[in-house]
Order: C-alpha cells, then structure tokens, then sequence
C-alpha cells in the first residue's frame, strides 16, 4: 500500500496565472499573475469583492474558460504533480468531476430543471465509473444521506425546484463529492443562503473535508465565512493576489491597506458605530487598469511613488507576504 502523503504535500499550485477576455473594447486582464498554493487537507479561501477575479481564477482551474473570447495568456496550474493547462480535452474531462469538483454559486442556475436530482448526480458517477444504474443511484441516495437531506430515497426522484435554496446547495455538494474528488472548489457556496443555513453548510463543509480527506479551495467575499473556516488566505484586488497568510495572522495584523479596509467595515458588536468604516470607490475595470499599484486611488496611504510603481508580493514575516509599497503598515484591527 502507498504510504500516505505528508500534510502539508502541495496538492494544488498555481504560479503567475493570467486570464485575459479579448472583445471590441480591448483586452480584459480578469487574472493577471496569480499565484498561490494548496496543500493536501487544508482549506484556502480566495478573498475580495466581486470583479477581483476569483471565480475566473477558479473556472480556469476547472478549464470552464471559454476560448474564445477567454486566454489563458500565461502560467502554470500544477495539480498533483500535473500541468492542467497542458491536458487535452479528454484528459481534462476525465479529471474534472472525478479529481477535481466545483460547487457553483447559484445552485438553481447550476442543476439543470428537467432532470431529477438523483439522475444528476447518478450522471457524474456513471461518466467516471464502470458501473450501472442501480449502483450508481445507490451511491446518490448515500451521498444525499451523508449531506443530511431528510428522506433521501424520495428526495433523489425530486426536481430543483420542489427543493429549498439550502436542500440544493446541499444536493450540489452531494454531486460534487460523489467521486470523493482530493480538491473541492467551492464558489460563493452559502451567498443566496440566510444565515441559519449558511452556518449549516459551512459546518458541513468542514465536516466533509476532514471525512474525505479532500482541499477545499473556497471563493468568498465575505470574512466571516473566512474566519469560520480557513487554514490560510489569500486577498485578490484587481487580478491578482495582494496578501497570502495564514488565517490567524491575516485577522490579527493585516499587512495590506485593502485587507485592513475589509477587516475594519466588518461589523464588531462589542464596538458602538454609527457608520461603519467602508472602502472608498470601486474596484477599477480591468479594461483600463490604474498604473503602479492598482489599489492607489482608494488607498489613503498612497503617494506619487505608489502611483508609479506597481508592487510584487513579498514577505514581511515568514508566511506572510504583501503587495504594498508601504508594508508592513503599523496597525492592527481588533
């Protein structure tokens, strides 16, 4: 028998990735040097808001990019030791779904509502396994058991929308694990949720891991989702990542003015706020990118040097690296 891996092998390695879209109106740099690592059981979450480029970073991962009008201009993907970008057609569609599983963001978008949950998730099983329908419709019952929907041997013959938006998250996890994938993208998993559900998901999401001995890369923009569940961060802006620490020391000493922006609009019940604190502006359309560092116009630490010279990421203490012409800034957020 293999021995197992160690813990903290690299199961997933993405090194200076970029998407770009190409239209009328010019070139959309929607990824733009990303690069960060996941290792074997530990769960990373992709942080910003929306227009960052986290769930194109995530559909390039999966090769969901349509070509074209999307490029994959440059980069590696290294999963398990293997370049993905560099897989046929074939290859990828025998890892996809089978290795490598992705929770999209809408579920009711993402089932399809002619078919039965149980047919969707037996449709997975049966492309990856020699194995017939009986079996396959078995293992949807286990897997809508093991995601905690009540009543599973009449839920799988229901349709999307006889289910609630918790039921189908839930049904779009049992899909994405039917194959116990070793990577489990999961995008905006909890966003159309209220809050009671979300807590649910999550904790059945952490559950999952750890029974399947899976990496979760999960793609979010709130941080208390984060700080729930996340071994280490990473904070994207713009295309590209400008903070990558582990989660403690992400909420303890942020080292980025964007990090600090997020972590400060965070509501504190132990604080009295008439307002809370909020990151001025939008993030820039990546038709038409600011020069140097992308984040200056919003920042209110930056100056003449932060509009002319575009930052790399770099340490400012072991595992902790920032893209901030100013790190690391003398603040903390409690």
């Amino acid at each position: 028998m293999t021995a197992p891996a160690a813990p903290d092998a690299k199961l997933l390695e993405v090194r200076d990735l970029r998407t770009y879209f190409v239209g009328e109106d010019g070139t959309s740099r929607a990824v733009d040097g990303v690069g960060f690592a996941l290792p074997r059981g530990r769960t990373l979450c992709l942080v910003g808001e929306s227009g960052c480029g986290k769930s194109v970073t995530a559909l390039t991962i999966m090769g969901l990019v349509p070509q074209p009008p999307g490029k994959i201009a440059s980069g590696e993907i290294v999963f398990d030791g293997r370049d993905l970008l560099k897989l046929d057609r074939e290859a990828m569609n025998d890892l996809r779904g089978n290795r490598v599983a992705m929770i999209f963001q809408e579920p009711m978008t993402s089932l399809n509502p002619a078919f039965t949950i149980g047919d969707q998730i037996a449709e997975v099983i049966l492309r990856h396994r020699k194995i017939g329908p009986r079996e396959a419709r078995e293992r949807a019952i286990e897997m809508l058991r093991r995601v905690r929907i009540p009543a599973p041997e009449q839920r799988i013959d229901e349709y999307p929308h006889k289910l609630s938006g918790g039921m189908r998250q839930r049904a779009m996890i049992a899909m994405a694990l039917a194959l116990d994938p070793q990577l489990l993208i999961a995008d905006e998993p909890t966003t159309a949720l209220d809050v009671t559900i979300q807590a649910q998901i999550l904790e059945l999401l952490r559950e999952l891991r750890a029974e399947f001995g899976m990496s979760l890369l999960l793609i979010t923009h709130d941080l208390g989702v984060v700080a729930e569940v996340a071994d280490e961060v990473a904070v994207m802006y713009a295309g590209r990542i400008v903070e990558r620490a582990d989660a403690a020391t992400l909420f303890r000493r942020p080292g980025h003015p964007y990090t600090i922006g997020l972590l400060a609009s965070i509501p504190k019940l132990t604080v009295e706020q008439d307002e809370l604190p909020v990151v001025e502006g939008a993030v820039p359309n990546p038709l038409a990118l600011p020069a140097g560092c992308r984040f200056h116009p919003r920042c209110p630490f930056a100056d003449e040097e932060c509009r002319r010279t575009d930052p790399a990421l770099a340490a400012i203490a072991p595992g902790h690296e920032v893209a901030c012409l100013k790190a690391p800034l003398e603040r903390h957020v409690l």
